[in-house]
């Protein structure tokens, strides 16, 4: 059974995910008090973060398959 996404639901998520950037640029900047440079680094730190967990995932799945 495979499941496709319609791109009402792609742009959505994308427009979601970009508002969500916004916000919690403006409160690391504001409320916090972080730099541009602090900020980049978190940024890096967390996107390696969770590029690490999908590609777990992915490797996951494909080593329980091989015979």
């Amino acid at each position: 059974m495979e499941q496709d996404m319609d791109s009402l639901t792609v742009m959505t998520g994308i427009g979601v995910a970009g508002y969500a950037a916004l916000m919690l640029a403006y409160v690391a900047r504001v409320d916090l008090g972080l730099s541009s440079g602090q900020i980049r680094g978190l940024a890096i730190v967390a996107a390696v973060l969770i590029a690490l967990a999908v590609a777990i995932d992915f490797l996951g799945k494909r080593l329980s398959n091989v015979e």
